[in-house]
């Protein structure tokens, strides 16, 4: 499960960070925060073995 996890995790920091873009514009210092977590998240969910389709079965889980 921690790939399942990490990849979660990723989702949801994708998330925060659209929501921050949309709330305060891509240039504020919120959305560029949000940006960089998201990035942080993808980088360590990459580094724990996701792939592009373990991110895709998670946003299709969500659905």
């Amino acid at each position: 499960m921690p790939k399942q996890d990490a990849a979660a995790r990723a989702v949801d920091a994708g998330a925060v960070a659209a929501q921050a873009v949309n709330d305060y514009g891509l240039n504020s210092t919120q959305a560029i925060g949000a940006l960089r977590a998201a990035d942080n998240a993808t980088r360590d969910a990459q580094a724990q073995g996701c792939t592009r389709a373990d991110f895709d079965a998670e946003h299709a889980r969500r659905r």
